[in-house]
C-alpha cells in the first residue's frame, strides 16, 4: 500500500484529497493508496487557518486518518507526504523537516508566501535530492486538458484568465488565491514571460504579462464580494477561441500526485513554478509603481 501523510490539516484540500483517496479509485496493480496519518498545524494569525483546523482534523479522524503530534512523527509511518498547510509562510520550515527524509513530497498551494522563500525551497530540494512538486488543481481540469489536446489550439497566441483576488496575511497579494489563476495561465502559455503590468482598483485587478515571443496573457482578479463565478479562461489560437469555466474538481490533480508518488515524472518543472512567483512579485511591484510594466526577476533556474 502507498501510505500518504498530510502535514497541515487547516485547508479544505486536506479533506477533499483524502475523501478521493480513501474511495480506492486510484488503486491499481501497484496496490492501494490511502492517507494514513496527519498533523493538524494551524497559524494563529491567519483566520482561515486557525478557525478551521479543528473541524478539518475531526473530519480526517472520521476518514480513518491517524492524527500525529508532530510533523516528524508522520515520517515514520508513510511513503509520501503532502504539505497541506494553507499558510505559505510555514512551508519553508516544513520543507526543512521533510525534505531530508527522502520521501516524495507534494507542496500544496501556495508553495511559499513570496519569491525569495520559494527560491530557498527549490534550493533546499536540490541539496537534499528531494523529489517534489507543487501545482494548482486548475492545471488539470478535464476541460482544460482536453482543450490543450485540440489540434486547433496548438498555436496559442493568447490566454485570458478570470478569478479571485483574496489576500492572506504576509503573502504576495496574488499568492494565496490568485495563484490558482496564474498557474492556469502558465499551463496554457508556458514559461517565458518577460514583463508584467498590473492595474489595480478597489474592485479588482488586471495583470498583463508579455511573453518573450510577443504573446500576451492576462489574469483578471475580482475581489470576492464582486464575483461568485469562480475561475475560467478564454484561450485564443490562430484558428479558434475557446471559453472554459472551471468547477472545484481535484480529481486530475490527485491523480498526478499519486502518479508522481509512484515514480512518474514531475508534472510541473520547478523553473516554471519559480516563474509564477516571479510573475506575482512583478505584479506587486507594478502595482506599487502605479501600473508601470516591471521585468520579471530571474532567480535560480529561470532562463
Amino acid at each position: 500500500m502507498l501510505r500518504i501523510g498530510i502535514i497541515g490539516l487547516d485547508s479544505s484540500h486536506c479533506t477533499a484529497f483524502t475523501e478521493l483517496l480513501q474511495t480506492g479509485q486510484f488503486d491499481n496493480a501497484s496496490g492501494p493508496v490511502r492517507v494514513v496519518a496527519g498533523w493538524p498545524g494551524g497559524s494563529a494569525d491567519f483566520p482561515l487557518s486557525i478557525s478551521r483546523v479543528a473541524g478539518f482534523t475531526d473530519r480526517m479522524r472520521h476518514l480513518g486518518v491517524q492524527i500525529c503530534a508532530t510533523p516528524g512523527e508522520i515520517l515514520d509511518h508513510v511513503d509520501a507526504v503532502i504539505v497541506g498547510c494553507v499558510d505559505g509562510r510555514v512551508h519553508e520550515q516544513i520543507a526543512k523537516e521533510v525534505f531530508p527524509s527522502g520521501l516524495p513530497v507534494f507542496m500544496d498551494k501556495p508553495l511559499a508566501h513570496q519569491l525569495d522563500a520559494a527560491v530557498r525551497i527549490v534550493e533546499l530540494g536540490q541539496r537534499c535530492g528531494t523529489r517534489w512538486f507543487t501545482a494548482s488543481a486548475l492545471r488539470y481540469q478535464q476541460d482544460l486538458v482536453s482543450s490543450l489536446a485540440d489540434p486547433e489550439l496548438q498555436s496559442i497566441v493568447s490566454c485570458d484568465v478570470y478569478g479571485t483576488v483574496s489576500p492572506a496575511p504576509g503573502h504576495l497579494e496574488l499568492a494565496w488565491y490568485g495563484l490558482h489563476g496564474i498557474e492556469a495561465l502558465y499551463e496554457v502559455m508556458g514559461p517565458g514571460c518577460q514583463q508584467v503590468a498590473r492595474v489595480r482598483t478597489s474592485r479588482g485587478d488586471v495583470v498583463t504579462g508579455t511573453w518573450s515571443d510577443g504573446r500576451v496573457g492576462t489574469y483578471r482578479g475580482l475581489h470576492e464580494n464582486e464575483q461568485a463565478v469562480g475561475f475560467g479562461m478564454v484561450i485564443g489560437s490562430s484558428q479558434k477561441l475557446v471559453q472554459l469555466r472551471f468547477p472545484a474538481d481535484y480529481t486530475g490533480l490527485v491523480a498526478r500526485i499519486v502518479g508522481f508518488f509512484r515514480g512518474e515524472v514531475c508534472p510541473v518543472d520547478q523553473a516554471e513554478t519559480l516563474e509564477t512567483f516571479a510573475f506575482m512579485q512583478a505584479a506587486e511591484e507594478s502595482s506599487l509603481a502605479g501600473g508601470q510594466s516591471v521585468p520579471l526577476r530571474r532567480p535560480l533556474g529561470l532562463a
